[in-house]
């Protein structure tokens, strides 16, 4: 009776060892086989330990993914833009998870949201979507810059026809002056600099009357007019997130992770250390939008600045271009 009891207790431990957790690995196999869910663990770490692991992916179209997000260190955050994902914190010693269709093919960048350490930005990875075979994916579109031919890594000359006043586009509204299409249709404007649509206005006769202020505050209409208060507002938001840890909350490149940053100086010893100072007229006023958008989109080479073509759709890169200039413009 006594080794009949030894036996049955043996067989119960055995159960609880070996059983249960090959009952749970079963219960999540079939999970994902029933429900046809692909599973991948990604572990966020400070960058200095390697970031996103694994941080390229590659699945094909149709597939359904769940991520299981979690960390080791510290608190991260976790986006796809291009697939609506966003996790707002994962915190240490917990998971989470996250379910997301793959129905379109193409290449899905993903990053950290939250500050986790000096090198945060380099915290990226990417996910290549493939299409069914012999599929044929719309060809991209080359960026404005790169289609007008601008070389956005030439030195940049400051301008000379600056403001005495802070320019204000609802001052600009109130003269009741009819921008010329050069400034008034979106395409043509993102290739004008402030200084040159100053110049432009400033020598048409049909202003002759206007102070040179009045003008300024035209050009200030002529940038902030298009932009809707809803992208504005996202872009702001987006600036807090990304931009306002190198450039400063007040866009004067004083955040604290800018400080000391190499700049372009082994490329170019006349170009400046750390992050652009947004409320420096001279070199703000000289470019134009395309160019401040290339900037956006490719990241400043040899600057520290990462790209973030990739993690903003086309109307937040304009809106963060029109948020920019708000640093010297009023709205």
């Amino acid at each position: 009776m006594k080794r009949t009891s030894e036996i049955l207790a043996f067989v119960v431990i055995l159960i609880v060892l070996v059983g249960l957790p090959a009952g749970i690995f079963g219960y999540k196999a079939l999970r994902t086989t029933v429900t046809g869910v692909k599973t991948v663990d990604i572990v966020a770490r400070v960058p200095e330990q390697g970031g996103f692991t694994p941080d390229r992916m590659s699945f094909q179209q149709g597939e359904k993914v769940r991520f299981r997000l979690s960390s080791p260190d510290v608190v991260h955050g976790f986006t796809i833009p291009g697939l609506g994902v966003n996790v707002d914190e994962i915190y240490p010693g917990k998971v989470v998870e996250v379910d997301v269709a793959l129905d379109k093919p193409g290449r899905y960048a993903f990053a950290c949201t939250r500050w986790c350490g000096v090198d945060h930005w380099r915290m990226r990875g990417v996910i290549e979507v493939e299409g069914a075979k012999g599929a044929i994916l719309p060809a991209e579109q080359p960026p404005l810059y790169q289609q007008l031919g601008i070389d956005i890594d030439a030195v940049l000359h400051e301008a000379h026809d600056l403001p005495t006043r802070r320019p204000s586009a609802s001052k600009g509204r109130s003269l009741g002056v009819t921008l010329p299409k050069e400034l008034s249709t979106a395409d043509k404007r993102r290739t004008v600099s402030p200084a040159d649509a100053f110049r432009y206005l400033r020598d048409d006769p049909a202003n002759a009357r206007l102070a040179d202020d009045d003008v300024w505050n035209l050009v200030a209409l002529a940038l902030l007019e298009d932009t809707k208060s809803e992208a504005l507002a996202r872009a702001e938001t987006l600036y807090e997130r990304d931009c306002a840890a190198c450039h400063g909350v007040d866009g004067k490149g004083g955040g604290v992770a800018g400080r000391n940053l190499p700049g372009m100086q082994k490329m170019d010893p006349a170009m400046p250390s750390g992050p652009a100072d947004f409320t420096g007229a001279g070199m703000m006023f000289a470019a134009s939008d395309v160019r401040l958008q290339g900037k956006l989109m490719r990241g400043g080479m040899g600057t520290g600045m990462p790209e973030f073509g990739s993690l903003y759709t086309d109307e937040e890169q304009w809106a963060m271009i029109t948020h920019l200039r708000t640093f010297l413009f009023d709205k």
